[in-house]
């Protein structure tokens, strides 16, 4: 039986919800927040009412508020939503592209 991936890919980033600027890349996240993370990638629904991407997730031990702002790993983009981070271009005025 082949054992399930359960590493996360590390060029995985996130950021702290509306603090773009502080964005870290997976291995840079606190434990409980890392565990956070792999539990809603873990907790997918199957095909239910409420299938859609997250556009953040909460840590359950110390509440920050996280979003995933790149990642190539098919299990991350399956759940959430990736918003761009420091790097992504803006209007002038400083608003994001899609706003």
């Amino acid at each position: 039986m082949a054992r399930k991936k359960e590493a996360l890919r590390p060029d995985t980033t996130l950021a702290p919800a509306g603090r773009p600027q502080n964005e870290v890349y997976v291995r840079g996240l606190p434990v409980c927040c890392l565990g956070s993370l792999k539990e809603e990638i873990l907790a997918r629904p199957d095909g239910g009412p409420d299938d859609r991407r997250l556009l953040e997730f909460e840590c359950g031990v110390c509440g920050k508020d996280w979003v995933v702002t790149s990642s190539l790993d098919d299990r991350v983009l399956d759940r959430f939503v990736t918003h761009g981070g420091p790097r992504v271009a803006t209007r002038p005025g400083g608003k994001h592209p899609a706003a």
